[in-house]
């Protein structure tokens, strides 16, 4: 075999080689890099669970887990006029109280109208809002036994993050909701809220928290 075969068979080899490398790297990256399905059906920490409900499932899960949600709010708001040191703070903690037990009535007359679980602590027949029911306990336990000061930064805390999960909530009705009733609920909610995070943080601001 002369010395130029030779060669020439050395550099076949070496790009046959070549392209069994490249070819085993595209295959291992493919194996083991996440698929752009995958990345769309695996859930961020941010999603928000009613996105995925229509009609009359959503407006049955909005209206149970509102319910409780809101009475959240009610009983931090509650502890919010007994232990608060700002007057501000007493003043939205009354307003909230107000405007969420009118919506509380207003969802639950909704769930009677409209043949719905309840969700009254007193007859549990929606079992879907024991989770909520949990979670707002949880918030409302962070602030016991706080005053003044102490009490004040951990209320906007947690008032902060209550109201953003029910915008958060409340986003999907104006596409998914059946009725116009939870529509036009949830673009309230969704407005007094707002309005309401953006003074608890100004607050935030102007206390020093």
């Amino acid at each position: 075999m002369s010395k130029k075969t030779i060669i020439i068979i050395v550099a076949t080899l070496i790009v046959v080689a070549g392209f069994a490398v490249f070819a085993l790297r595209d295959t291992l990256f493919q194996s083991y890099a996440p698929s752009a399905t995958t990345q769309t059906e695996t859930p961020s920490s941010t999603t928000n669970e009613f996105a995925v409900l229509q009609g009359e499932d959503f407006d049955r899960s909005f209206l149970s887990n509102m319910i409780a949600h809101h009475q959240g709010a009610v009983d931090m708001a509650k502890l919010a006029i007994a232990n608060a040191k700002h007057a501000e703070l007493k003043t939205m903690a009354n307003e909230i109280v107000s405007a969420q037990e009118k919506e509380i009535a207003e969802m639950s007359a909704f769930q009677t109208e409209w043949g719905y679980p309840s969700t009254s602590a007193e007859n549990m027949q929606d079992h879907s809002a024991m989770g909520m029911m949990d979670d707002m306990a949880g918030m409302t336990a962070e602030l016991e036994g706080k005053t003044g000061d102490e009490f004040d930064k951990a209320f906007l805390e947690q008032m902060i993050m209550h109201h953003q999960s029910a915008i958060d909530m409340a986003a999907p009705a104006e596409t998914n909701a059946s009725h116009q009733e939870v529509k036009n609920l949830a673009e309230g909610v969704i407005t007094a809220q707002t309005a309401e995070i953006k003074q608890m943080k100004q607050w935030q601001a102007d206390w020093g928290y």
